[in-house]
């Protein structure tokens, strides 16, 4: 892969370059912006590391060039600024539409850089549009569930649904791999009908064995256009004997906010027919506090963003404790992404947060390993 690093002082460079050729990246270093526009030309990189303070130029205008023309690469910011600008940028860059996947303070150590790296290249698989194409209509595709547990109680509220690829030569692989390609191809509808329809056989399987636990599934923007989908979802619902309040629907905030005046026309629909929906990625978005008030959500998910490192993080808690009390302000329950270690949960529980997900409690499971964890869980 190619590796373009943006950086004003020659000895990070030869720092970063060094530690990805040895993780098997081509690496190319430019000390100055002048030649940015042109060498994203002539060398598009798959991954960029650029320090937020360039001479003659900042940050912020690089974020725009990039994302002009460098959308598909990854993107990791460098700053000796403080946390707070480093965060700030990162969320622009994300508001840009780049795909920004790290953000580390200076001074660099050489153990970080190599994890950075050694998580790219493990993320970094390659799929082409056949294997595609095929590994829908051969049964490839299969789902994973991860735990919602209450914080208060530590009672299992229930699950998420999250879509894996069982490749026959590549393993497991996760959204990363495979989502912006389906998308572009238009394969987004057929993989959303087997999460719904698969999501829906689980969620009855357990409902049926005596388990009451919600089962929440991801739905993209295309399918918040679909008018008849409410209708299907409880057309299900029927055939497996599920109560449709055992559903929930998952949303990203950016996709509620594209079409708002349709989108909210289906999930008032959904919420009519006893359907959960909850808004997903809170806080990455642009939406106003009049469209949150307007659309019938039930429940707010905080991004992990805001989560995950609040411990360290004074700001991150103060944004997820303000996110806490607005959502139950406005009648909605809150789950907490990206709850990691035994310090973000008792940090969510001291901020009032409702219910919390993440690797501390449970990682996602595959069907037949449930049972296992909802009885060990129950345990402890």
């Amino acid at each position: 892969m190619r590796l373009l690093i943006i950086d004003d002082e020659e000895d990070i460079c030869d720092l970063i370059a060094e530690i990805g050729e040895r993780n098997g990246f081509q690496p190319l270093a430019l000390t100055n912006t002048e030649n940015v526009p042109k060498t994203l030309g002539e060398f598009p990189p798959d991954v960029i590391i650029m320090d937020l303070m360039m001479p003659g130029t900042d940050g912020v205008e690089l974020l725009r060039t990039l994302s002009e023309k460098a959308k598909n690469a990854k993107l990791c910011l460098i700053s000796g600024s403080d946390s707070r600008v480093l965060n700030g940028a990162r969320r622009l860059g994300s508001a840009h539409g780049l795909n920004v996947v790290g953000a580390l303070e200076k001074p660099l150590s050489i153990q970080t850089l190599d994890d950075f790296f050694k998580n790219i290249v493990k993320s970094e698989v390659k799929t082409d549009g056949e294997d595609r194409n095929m590994a829908l209509a051969s049964g490839e595709f299969s789902l994973y569930y991860q735990p919602i547990v209450e914080l208060s109680t530590r009672r299992i509220k229930g699950l998420e649904a999250l879509v894996r690829w069982r490749h026959p030569d590549k393993g497991i692989l996760l959204p990363d791999a495979f989502i912006r390609e389906m998308s572009n191809e238009g394969l987004m509808g057929k993989l959303t009908e087997f999460v719904i329809h698969t999501s829906i056989n689980q969620a009855a399987a357990l409902y049926h064995a005596g388990e009451r636990l919600t089962m929440a599934m991801n739905v993209t923007a295309s399918a918040l256009l679909d008018l008849a989908l409410p209708d299907r979802i409880s057309d299900l619902c029927k055939q497996h004997n599920l109560p449709p309040e055992m559903l929930n629907l998952e949303v990203t905030e950016a996709e509620a906010m594209r079409d708002v005046t349709r989108t909210m026309d289906v999930l008032l629909r959904l919420r009519l027919r006893n359907i959960g929906v909850s808004i997903d990625d809170f806080g990455t978005g642009h939406s106003s506090l009049s469209e949150l008030q307007r659309m019938p959500f039930s429940e707010l998910k905080i991004d992990k963003s805001f989560v995950t490192d609040s411990p360290d993080n004074n700001d991150g808690a103060v944004i997820a404790k303000s996110i806490i009390d607005l959502a139950h302000s406005i009648g909605l329950k809150v789950i907490a992404e990206g709850i990691e270690d035994e310090r973000a949960w008792k940090l969510m529980c001291e901020k009032g947060c409702d219910f919390a997900q993440g690797f501390f409690i449970g990682r996602p499971l595959p069907a037949p390993d449930l049972a296992a964890w909802i009885d060990n869980w129950r345990k402890k």
